[in-house]
């Protein structure tokens, strides 16, 4: 058990390091566009999206973002409480419906399904929100330490085998 533990947090953190390459191959391609288009913003840069950088970016953010989603929830389920249980559900179905979207199963604004690299370039703020940030809050959820049991219990008052005192009935 240890070491599958120990192997989906590999996992989990293989999958930010892909998101954070991802996306910082995307701002390094729009930088480079911005530096070689004077005139243009960087938000120009990215939307004039070279291939195969652009492509390959994105490529990698998605999958880093679903390895991450998955191994978190792993780590979750296994070293996490009820709360963290619960918590899990709306970082899942976030993460899902980025994903019925982008395969055309939730009609989005007019979009035709392609596929799902195209969808995430065509609409950042839409795949930054439901696709990057649940694997970021389950890896919080998944390595912020556990508190400890508050929980009340009853201790023994004397050793086991012998009687209990007599009660005082007055």
């Amino acid at each position: 058990m240890s070491t599958f533990l120990h192997r989906a947090e590999l996992a989990l953190w293989t999958g930010l390091s892909g998101i954070g390459l991802g996306a910082s191959a995307l701002l390094v391609y729009a930088w480079v566009e911005f530096l070689n288009n004077p005139g243009i913003t960087l938000v120009d840069g990215y939307w004039i999206g070279g291939e195969p950088w652009t492509s390959a970016g994105t490529l990698v953010a998605l999958a880093g973002a679903v390895l991450a989603l998955l191994a978190g929830a792993v780590v979750v389920l296994l070293r996490g409480d009820w709360v963290r249980w619960v918590l899990l559900v709306p970082l899942l179905a976030t993460d899902l419906l980025w994903w019925a979207i982008a395969l055309g199963l939730v009609p989005f604004g007019g979009y035709q399904p392609i596929d799902p690299i195209s969808f995430a370039h065509r609409e950042p703020q839409t795949a930054a929100i439901l696709l990057a940030v649940p694997p970021v809050a389950m890896a919080i959820l998944a390595f912020l330490p556990l508190q400890p049991d508050r929980r009340v219990r009853r201790r023994r008052v004397h050793a086991p085998g012998t009687p209990p005192p007599p009660r005082d009935e007055g």
